[in-house]
């Protein structure tokens, strides 16, 4: 029996108009750790998708009070209910960018299938939260991300304490799990002392039939994991982690110390939950 999109899609999707200032998206994308919102007209019609990359690069740009549809993705790749999930898995990884793949029936969006999705065995998920879009409830998924205040990534990192990370013993269906439990689209793999040895994401865990990627994958992290990783310095300034998000097209960094060990995971949406810190007071004279 041939998986489809209608099968493992969330519907009651989130969305955003090309007329809601940028700002929105932002709060919306942040707030829910969303990658990507469909951009609807009043129709409910799909006319582009803006993603988490469309507003850090605005941001860098100096338009942060621009509107969506002036930085949104126009005409983005969908897909139907019927669309078989193999042919998903293909797109959401050949095209490494596209994590949310819109589901759209005679042009009206009607739902989503995201890259975690396709991680999640279907049967965690119920008739009616399939009917109804909601997500599996799991205690483990942690709460939304706090704002942190700072100018450089060892400021507005997620501290190692809090992350969840791999070995390269760890199973990759454990990985997968953990991945779509929060809402992660990549684990650092670390060895001793905390060094970094890859990262493994969503996309190298996706099987994909249609490129010769067969299931069942590699039985273990270290055999499923890239390497090398680009990494970044605790002390780099915000801007230059941004702009080499952009032009690398990534969406973490692992955050290194002085001594090489990694002691955090920089997101975008860690850059664009960042909020700067206050001016130094005046001195009175």
């Amino acid at each position: 029996m041939v998986l489809r999109a209608g099968r493992v899609m969330t519907q009651g999707v989130v969305t955003v108009t090309p007329d809601s200032p940028l700002e929105e998206a932002r709060s919306l994308l942040t707030a829910n750790r969303f990658s990507a919102l469909p951009v609807v007209d009043r129709e409910y019609r799909l006319v582009g998708i803006i993603s988490t990359l469309d507003v850090l690069r605005a941001e860098v740009d100096g338009r942060a009070d621009a509107r969506v549809g002036q930085v949104m993705t126009r005409d983005p790749m969908t897909a139907t209910r019927d669309t078989a999930v193999s042919i998903l898995a293909h797109r959401l990884r050949h095209y490494g960018e596209r994590r949310v793949m819109p589901i759209v029936q005679r042009g009206i969006l009607v739902g989503v299938v995201t890259r975690g999705d396709l991680l999640r065995p279907p049967e965690r998920r119920s008739f009616f939260d399939r009917l109804l879009g909601a997500e599996p409830v799991d205690l483990d998924t942690p709460m939304a991300d706090q704002p942190r205040v700072g100018t450089t990534a060892g400021e507005v990192m997620t501290p190692r304490a809090d992350l969840v990370v791999a070995t390269t013993d760890t199973p990759v269906d454990v990985a997968a799990a953990a991945l779509s439990a929060n809402r992660l689209t990549a684990l650092p793999v670390l060895g001793r002392d905390d060094r970094l040895l890859g990262i493994v994401s969503e996309a190298d865990l996706v099987t994909d039939d249609l490129s010769g990627r067969r299931s069942p994958l590699p039985a273990v992290v270290g055999d499923a994991m890239t390497t090398p990783v680009t990494a970044v310095r605790h002390d780099v300034p915000l801007v230059k982690v941004a702009r080499k998000m952009i032009e690398y097209r990534r969406r973490v960094f692992p955050v290194l110390g002085d001594d090489g060990r990694v002691i955090g995971m920089v997101s975008r949406g860690d850059l664009l939950r960042a909020d700067s810190p206050p001016p130094p007071t005046a001195q009175l004279a």
